[in-house]
C-alpha cells in the first residue's frame, strides 16, 4: 500500500455541513476524499458558527451518511460522542431517543440497562454509525471536576461497578455490530481542568483504581473495543507529554503493561489542551509515535483556525516520517491499519 493511503487510513476528521450538496460540505468531503482519510467524526453543532453541524434529525443523518460512504469509501468509519446525558450529539428535540447520563444510568436496574443499551446500540446501527466514543469509564474521584463529575459522565466511584455497568453498554453495542472507544485514558476523574480548554495534570490527584477499571476492561474485552486517552499530565510518568502525546503512557502502559493490543484513537486534537502547547501538524506526529493509531481532529473548536488542515495534518506525518522524526513509520502505520481492519471486519462477531 502506498504511504499516502496508510497516512489517510490513520486520520479520523470533522467536516462541516449536514448534507453532500453543500458548499462547505462539498468542499470539506473533496479534501478528505482527496487525502483518503478513513474515519469521519460528526458533531450536533458547528461550535466557532454557532449553528448545526451534521445531525439534523434520522432521516437527514442517515442519508448523510450513507452518501460520505459513497463520496468517501465503502469502509470509512463513522463515528459519533454517543454517552447520554450532557455529551449527546442524537438528541431527543431532533427525533432520536431520549437518552440519559451515565450517573442516572447507574442508579437503574441491569434489565433496564441492557434494554436501553440494546435501543440506542440498534439506532446508531440503523443510522450507519460504526463507532460510539463511549462509554465514558472515568471514575468520579473529583466531584467538582469540571468535566466528569458535575455533567453526569461517570457511573461512580467503585472501579467494579463501573466495570461491569461499562462492559453492559461495550457489549450491547458488539451485539449490535457498534464498536466501543472507553475513554479517557489513563482516567479523567480526578481532574480539576477541563481539557477542553487547559492541559489537565492529574500528578497529585491520579488514583489506582482509575487504572484498574481499564485493566478489568481489557481483560474482558481485550481488542474488541478502542481505547482513548486523555489529554492528561502525569509527570511521575512523563514529565513533558500529555497521555495522548506520550509513548510512556501509551507504549510502555497500555500496550506493554497492561498488554491492549487494540486501537487506540487519540482525543481530538483541536482541544486547547493541545492547540495552545503543541503544533497542529507536531501534535499529529507525536501521537502517532506514542502508539495512537488514529489521530482524532474534530476540526470543531472556538475561535480562529485557518483552513486546510487536513492537507497540513497530512504534510507533517509524511515530512516526519522521510526527516526520521517518526522512526519506521510506514510500518507502524501499516500495523495500525492492520489493528483497523481487524477491529472493523469483526464487528458483531
Amino acid at each position: 500500500m502506498k504511504l499516502a493511503d496508510l497516512i489517510g487510513s490513520s486520520l479520523m476528521l470533522g467536516l462541516r455541513g449536514c448534507t453532500i450538496n453543500q458548499d462547505e460540505t462539498r468542499a470539506d468531503v473533496d479534501t478528505l476524499k482527496a487525502i483518503g482519510c478513513r474515519g469521519v467524526i460528526l458533531f450536533d453543532q458547528d461550535i466557532a458558527g454557532n449553528h448545526p453541524r451534521n445531525v439534523l434529525n434520522p432521516d437527514q443523518l442517515k442519508k448523510f451518511i450513507e452518501d460520505l460512504r459513497n463520496e468517501l469509501r465503502d469502509d470509512l468509519i463513522v463515528a459519533i460522542d454517543q454517552e447520554g446525558g450532557q455529551v449527546s450529539r442524537l438528541n431527543q428535540e431532533r427525533g432520536f431517543l431520549p437518552s440519559v447520563s451515565a450517573a442516572e444510568l447507574a442508579t437503574w436496574e441491569q434489565i433496564d440497562i441492557d434494554q436501553y443499551a440494546q435501543q440506542h446500540a440498534r439506532q446508531l446501527s440503523s443510522l450507519g454509525i460504526d463507532l460510539n466514543l463511549a462509554p465514558c469509564v472515568d471514575l468520579e474521584i473529583e466531584p467538582a471536576s469540571p468535566i466528569i463529575a458535575t455533567r453526569e459522565r461517570s457511573f461512580g466511584t467503585d472501579a467494579e461497578r463501573v466495570t461491569d455497568l461499562a462492559s453492559q453498554l461495550i457489549q450491547m453495542h458488539l451485539d449490535e455490530g457498534v464498536r466501543s472507544c472507553i475513554k479517557h485514558f489513563p482516567g479523567h476523574g480526578s481532574s480539576l481542568l477541563d481539557s477542553h480548554m487547559d492541559m489537565c495534570d492529574i500528578t497529585d490527584t491520579h488514583h489506582d483504581d482509575e487504572m484498574k477499571v481499564f485493566r478489568n476492561l481489557i481483560e474482558r474485552f481485550g481488542s474488541s473495543m478502542a481505547i482513548m486517552p486523555g489529554h492528561l499530565m502525569h509527570r511521575r510518568v512523563d514529565s513533558r507529554l500529555p497521555a495522548s502525546l506520550s509513548p510512556a503512557q501509551l507504549t510502555t502502559g497500555l500496550r506493554e503493561g497492561l498488554g491492549f493490543e487494540g486501537v487506540i484513537i487519540s482525543d481530538s486534537l483541536d482541544m486547547r489542551a493541545i492547540r495552545d502547547h503543541f503544533g497542529e501538524g507536531d501534535s499529529a506526529v507525536l501521537a502517532l509515535l506514542a502508539g495512537c493509531d488514529i489521530v482524532l481532529d474534530g476540526i470543531n473548536t472556538p475561535g480562529y483556525r485557518e483552513p486546510e488542515a487536513p492537507i497540513r495534518l497530512v504534510n507533517a506525518i509524511s515530512k516526519a516520517i522521510g526527516n526520521g522524526t517518526l522512526p519506521d513509520g510506514e510500518r507502524r502505520l501499516s500495523e495500525s491499519k492492520a489493528r483497523l481492519d481487524r477491529f472493523f471486519s469483526s464487528a458483531g462477531s
